[in-house]
């Protein structure tokens, strides 16, 4: 098995939630994160983890998900611009840290889907990516550090 089975706390999450054709996601995510670093200025809150990425269910041709911070300082609710303060549950997860390209991540999540079905356990429906490194311009995409969650049913 190469996820770990954990317990998550609930995050505070600053956030832009959309609906994006899969070819779109880079755009969307470099047009989330910019809005959220500025918001998160403006506003006084404090950045407290890694980018994030949070899917609402599998992707199709379209993905539903909120890409950001979380934050301190931030109430749930409060919105600033298209930026929304959300809370991500927390609870019974998998994680696994890859390193390596992004375009590796379908590999990884296909393990932590062995390792879910080895366990008999199920998703919750959702799941996320926290970029623990900023990539470089010109760096080298291999010392790229994702760690994949799976949330986890009860």
């Amino acid at each position: 098995m190469d996820s770990t089975r954990t317990t998550l706390p609930t995050v505070t999450l600053a956030a832009v939630r959309g609906t994006v054709p899969t070819a779109g996601l880079p755009a969307f995510y470099d047009a989330a994160y910019r809005q959220v670093a500025q918001a998160v200025e403006r506003e006084g809150w404090t950045i407290v983890g890694p980018a994030v990425g949070w899917y609402h269910g599998m992707p199709t041709g379209t993905v539903d998900l909120a890409a950001g911070f979380a934050v301190e300082g931030a109430a749930p609710g409060a919105t600033s611009g298209d930026v929304t303060v959300v809370e991500q549950p927390g609870g019974a997860a998998l994680v696994l840290t890859h390193t390596g390209p992004y375009d590796a991540l379908p590999d990884a999540w296909a393990r932590v889907e062995d390792d879910r079905v080895a366990l008999g356990v199920d998703g919750r429906g959702d799941f996320w990516e926290e970029y623990v490194t900023d990539p470089e311009p010109g760096g080298d995409p291999a010392a790229n550090v994702t760690r994949l969650v799976l949330p986890l049913r009860g």
